[in-house]
């Protein structure tokens, strides 16, 4: 029984301590709840979901994912961010590689095209409909827009060495380009489906060849 005047245990200070305690455990619990808001996210999107039904998916109570998370804008807050840093990441050790910039195109479309599919929903549905303010806060609404501009960054300046090297040329400015490929990764948010018949780097190796080679077949 508590002392008076000392206030019980918050579910914040729990789930602090569960970390501590068990990080490995606590992990895997917090990753198969992410997993199962996954499905849920996509089919009622992030009005239309409720923590009841992301249980359901996750085969546990309400009360355990209230445990690991305060909310369900918690859950999609965490979902995103964990993509965006892991993307981010791939994306500079790519620029940093020093193979050729057709290369580096090519792997960076990979990368990005892999995040989606690690990441699913999630990320396609922000970058696809947004998210409310309650949502998303100011901090990872920064991070979000300075990750775009991040990556348009990294392809504009695999095609300006790509120029300067004499193994590009492109009626576009590097900058168009750039949003060019990015346009056309993000728009796979509208059709691409993990588990299908194309995996994310078979659709990021066919669109790199499509940019890199053309569609049209050349006199014989």
């Amino acid at each position: 029984m508590a002392k008076a005047g000392q206030r019980p245990p918050t579910l914040a200070m729990k789930r602090s301590a569960a970390q501590q305690k068990d990080r490995a455990q606590y992990g895997a619990k917090r990753e198969q709840i992410l997993k199962a808001a996954g499905p849920v996210l996509k089919r009622y999107g992030l009005s239309g979901t409720t923590i009841g039904a992301i249980a359901d998916v996750a085969g546990v109570d309400r009360a355990t994912i209230y445990y690991y998370f305060s909310d369900k804008g918690a859950i999609f807050r965490e979902a995103i961010f964990d993509g965006l840093v892991e993307m981010i990441g791939a994306l500079e050790a790519v620029a940093a590689s020093g193979k050729s910039p057709a290369l580096r195109l090519r792997d960076s479309m990979r990368v990005v095209m892999s995040a989606y599919e690690k990441h699913y929903p999630q990320l396609y549905i922000f970058f696809t409909d947004g998210a409310p303010s309650s949502v998303i806060d100011t901090d990872l609404n920064a991070e979000i827009v300075d990750s775009g501009r991040r990556y348009e960054e990294l392809v504009e300046a695999i095609v300006r060495d790509g120029i300067r090297r004499g193994e590009f040329h492109t009626p576009l400015p590097p900058k168009v380009f750039a949003k060019a490929v990015t346009g056309m990764l993000n728009w796979t948010s509208r059709w691409y489906v993990p588990g299908g018949a194309l995996a994310a780097e078979d659709v990021a190796d066919g669109m790199a060849d499509m940019i890199l080679r053309g569609v049209l077949v050349a006199d014989p």
